[in-house]
């Protein structure tokens, strides 16, 4: 038996970062999954839909009808829990070599790391975002 490609709670975090993107339904998703994994991960609708449900059960997607399909899309709960989670998806990204999250999800996160920064004093914001940046530069210098 092969081992599985993504570890407990990965897929659904990867559903989130792809509903990011945009609005899908579940085939379009699994299309972006084919896309982004190749030959190493085989979406199917056995694994995919009961993700998105569990996603909806927890408040993070919510779907709407578009003809005879449903068509899924992030909620602000979602959008929080995947910020949150920025660190976990980024680990899925290495280890799987994809893109997942878009540059405009990188810009939307220095936007906010610059919001927050204002909020707190200079020397301990600048504490933080330096060592951000070495931590950068150095996954950089590894690549």
């Amino acid at each position: 038996m092969a081992p599985r490609f993504f570890k407990h709670g990965e897929l659904p975090l990867v559903v989130l970062a792809l509903l990011e993107r945009s609005p899908m339904h579940g085939y379009q998703l699994i299309a972006e999954l084919e896309t982004l994994f190749g030959d190493d991960y085989e979406p199917s609708t056995g694994t995919v839909y009961p993700a998105i449900r569990a996603l909806a059960d927890e408040g993070l997607v919510s779907s709407s009808e578009s003809g005879r399909r449903a068509v899924y899309a992030l909620t602000p709960v979602g959008r929080r829990s995947l910020d949150k989670r920025g660190e976990q998806l980024a680990a899925i990204e290495l280890r799987t070599g994809a893109r997942i999250r878009s540059a405009a999800e990188l810009d939307r996160l220095l936007v906010r790391a610059r919001e927050a920064a204002r909020r707190v004093e200079t020397d301990k914001a600048l504490v933080v975002l330096t060592r951000a940046v070495e931590e950068l530069e150095a996954i950089g210098e590894s690549t």
